[in-house]
């Protein structure tokens, strides 16, 4: 059941509505947009429309900024033959507008949200795909940027549950917030807060699709504040060189002479036909959701196959995440297209999916845990910055004073002290970091389960130390 109130924004309008279900039966309020419970029975818009169980009203004074905008111009057939039309030959064009729909298999597939981190130079054409995707729920004005606090950007997820908050120039965000940040988007739960009589408020919680840009990583933001990101942030946002296509962010000009030409005549359609796609998928997923569930797990399970063949991927934890991102993002394109959405070729949204897939890989350097390079590089950059003022060379003919020693060394082993080990893995795990380097063929380890072992007897006192093999020095290029 479809209701659209000829002014659905208003609390008049709302009231009135309220009161008509009310003669018809039970009704239930919700402040939540997009799925108005876990059941997913009932699609909540902004504006007050709602899809599926017309038992649900949307209450609340008024709507968040983002949520506003979730509007439409012109009909879904108008937004296929322009804004989808635009994007064949495209991957990340096709990728984006597969990740918006993406946001509404979030909650009935019990995922967890994230997205996409679109990284590279100004001008290559990483607003204009923000755009295309931003296109499938609402007006152009549903695009927002990282410039706000966590708390704004807090409400605005809440306002984009179960669809897509699309972020533009990661770089205005402060670097203090935006670790903290990307992180509450993905993990969809905002802060405890208490109510006005001192109680305790229930926190903000929502699950979407993220489609950020950026002309830096969010690990390269967060460096700027002297943080470290952690492997669980990033996976949650994937980072991907968005600039590297044979046109920037593109592929195919559809016949346009540049790339400024093309990115202009997508803003003008994406401005006109927009915001008919979204509530077209939401609408398709309702009249069957047990069907369309088993559908999109079929495609994932499709794009993991192909995907493993095609990298020979290992089964670490983050690249295996990633892989199932991707394929969300692939299945929810490829419903689109069956539904008749798109107007794309069948396996178009899987085959953007892997191209993102690929750039992301080769951005980490390959399908490798992403700790155990970066316990290596730590590694490796400290002994190359304080090899002769920090370690004492064993074989010299006479000791002379270090001062904050971190170790010694021998022709080209390493010994390192517990508590220098310790300050180069500041923030991480020192015994992880220590298998990760062992595994990696750079750590002698001790008898047994013991990472470090005792000091030649040359050092005075045998502490424990880690042994580390000198051709770590060449190790991290790759």
């Amino acid at each position: 059941m479809m209701v659209s109130p000829s002014d659905p924004g208003s609390a008049s309008s709302q009231k009135m509505r309220a009161k008509t279900l009310r003669r018809e039966g039970r009704v239930t309020t919700t402040k939540r947009l997009g799925w108005a419970d876990e059941s997913c029975r009932a699609f909540v818009f902004g504006t007050g429309r709602v899809i599926g169980d017309g038992g649900f009203v949307f209450q609340s004074s008024h709507a968040p900024g983002a949520a506003a905008e979730m509007r439409d111009a012109g009909t879904l057939e108008d937004w296929r033959s322009t804004v989808a039309a635009a994007c064949e030959g495209n991957p990340l064009m096709v990728l984006a507008v597969s990740l918006a729909f993406a946001g509404a298999l979030f909650e009935p597939m019990h995922t967890e949200g994230g997205g996409i981190h679109l990284r590279g130079a100004s001008s290559r054409g990483k607003s204009t795909v923000l755009r295309v995707a931003v296109s499938v729920w609402g007006s152009p004005k549903f695009l927002q940027s990282w410039r706000a606090t966590s708390n704004g950007l807090e409400g605005v997820a809440a306002a984009c549950n179960g669809s897509l908050i699309a972020l533009d120039e990661m770089g205005e965000i402060d670097a203090r917030e935006a670790g903290k940040t990307a992180y509450m988007l993905a993990n969809g739960q905002g802060k405890a807060r208490a109510s006005r009589t001192g109680t305790a408020r229930p926190a903000a919680r929502w699950k979407t699709s993220i489609l950020s840009s950026g002309e830096i990583s969010l690990a390269d933001k967060m460096t700027e504040a002297g943080q470290t990101s952690r492997a669980g942030q990033e996976v949650r946002l994937l980072d991907i060189l968005a600039d590297g296509q044979t046109h920037g962010a593109f592929d195919d000009l559809n016949r346009h002479s540049d790339p400024a030409a093309f990115a202009d005549e997508i803003r003008l359609k994406a401005a006109t036909a927009f915001g008919t796609a979204g509530p077209a998928f939401v609408e398709h997923l309702l009249r069957n959701m047990n069907e369309a569930t088993r559908q999109a797990r079929e495609f994932i399970d499709s794009f993991k196959a192909i995907a493993a063949e095609k990298f020979d991927l290992t089964s670490d934890g983050q690249t295996s995440r990633a892989v199932a991102r991707f394929g969300l993002i692939a299945a929810a394109g490829e419903l689109a297209t069956a539904w008749g959405i798109t107007g794309w070729q069948p396996e178009a949204a899987i085959n953007a999916a892997l191209t993102g897939l690929e750039l992301w890989l080769n951005g980490r350097g390959g399908a490798g845990q992403k700790e155990a390079r970066d316990a290596v590089i730590r590694l490796r950059a400290f002994i190359s910055a304080h090899g002769s003022s920090k370690f004492e060379n064993l074989d010299g003919d006479a000791p002379r004073t270090i001062l904050n020693r971190a170790g010694w060394t021998r022709g080209e082993t390493y010994y390192i002290a517990t508590d220098a080990w310790h300050e180069i893995h500041a923030g991480h795990d020192p015994v992880r970091c220590a298998k990760y380097v062992r595994d990696e063929g750079f750590l002698e380890s001790g008898d047994g389960r013991n990472l470090a072992q005792r000091a030649p007897t040359a050092i005075p006192g045998r502490p424990r130390v880690y042994v580390i093999k000198g051709p770590i020095l060449g190790a991290g290029d790759d």
